[in-house]
C-alpha cells in the first residue's frame, strides 16, 4: 500500500510541478521577451545549471517536507479535466508556504535520494492519517 501511496504522490507530484514550473514561466516569460536577444541567452544560460545543482545539494527542513507531502496529499484528491487540475494544483503548491522552486527541487531530488523520497513518503502517511478537519 505504501509503494502505491508514493507512486500516486509522485504522479500527483509531476503535474503540480509541471503547473508550478508553467506559473513560474509565465511569470517570467515577459520579462525575457523584452530583453534584447543576446542578453537573454546569457542571462539564462548560468540559471539553469546553479538551480540544478542548488536542489541536489540542498538539505530540506521537516516543515518544508510536510508541505510538500501535505500538498502532494491533497493534489492526488483533485478531479475534473487535465487543465482545471494543473490549475488547482498550482494553488494547492501556492498554499502550502513553499515556493514553487523549492517544491520542484523537492520533487526532483526524490527521484535520486532515497532518504528524502522515504522523508516525504513517511510526512505523506501522518497527513493522510490526520482526520479531515
Amino acid at each position: 500500500m505504501k509503494t502505491l501511496n508514493i507512486l500516486l504522490a509522485g504522479s500527483a507530484m509531476v503535474l503540480a510541478s509541471g503547473a508550478a514550473a508553467q506559473s513560474m514561466e509565465e511569470q517570467t516569460a515577459d520579462p525575457a521577451t523584452t530583453m534584447p536577444a543576446q542578453e537573454a541567452p546569457a542571462q539564462d544560460a548560468p540559471a539553469s545549471p546553479a538551480m540544478g545543482e542548488q536542489s541536489a545539494d540542498t538539505e530540506f527542513t521537516d516543515t518544508q517536507v510536510k508541505s510538500f507531502a501535505a500538498a502532494v496529499v491533497e493534489i492526488q484528491t483533485l478531479s475534473g479535466d487535465e487543465a482545471a487540475k494543473q490549475q488547482q494544483a498550482a494553488q494547492i503548491v501556492a498554499n502550502s508556504g513553499l515556493d514553487a522552486e523549492t517544491f520542484n527541487a523537492i520533487g526532483t531530488a526524490m527521484q535520486t535520494d532515497p532518504a528524502l523520497a522515504q522523508r516525504v513518503q513517511l510526512a505523506a502517511a501522518e497527513v493522510q492519517s490526520q482526520p479531515a478537519g
